[in-house]
């Protein structure tokens, strides 16, 4: 009876390691870079990355937009656009951009709660580029 059990662990262990192994593998496959996503990624140009807003009253709402352009040869995919602050929110393009075309990221910021500091804040664009992210930056002194 001793030979079963120690025959049905040795088969249970090998059973675990052998699907251990597939999902490692499998995982690896994820982070591959593929000829596919090499050959759809693209170039955005934006006019500029920094906006200052200058002198801002506590409770004001400053409104700017990021223009940009897709200045590669496959359709450009903004996957995400988030701030580092909740007093920050961003509105971009939800479909492709084609090659050539323009468009532009609204940011809205909120100045509640500021008053008496300069506020930096970051707008992080996700897209099909090289590199995946882009930083946007805005600026304003709060009074």
């Amino acid at each position: 009876m001793n030979k079963k059990i120690v025959a049905l662990i040795v088969l249970v262990v090998v059973v675990l390691s052998a699907i251990a192994i597939t999902l490692f593998y499998s995982s690896k496959d994820k982070d591959k870079i593929t000829a596919s996503l090499i050959e759809n990624s693209t170039v955005i140009k934006f006019e500029k990355d920094f906006i200052d807003f200058g002198k801002l009253t506590e409770g004001e709402i400053a409104t700017c937009s990021f223009k940009f352009k897709n200045a590669g040869k496959s359709d450009l995919i903004i996957s995400s656009v988030t701030a580092n602050c909740g007093c920050t929110v961003a509105d971009y393009p939800r479909e492709p951009i084609a090659p050539g075309k323009e468009g532009q990221i609204t940011v809205r910021y909120d100045s509640e709660g500021s008053a008496g500091i300069r506020i930096q804040k970051q707008v992080s664009v996700l897209a099909n580029t090289s590199p995946a992210t882009t930083t946007l930056r805005i600026a304003a002194d709060v009074n």
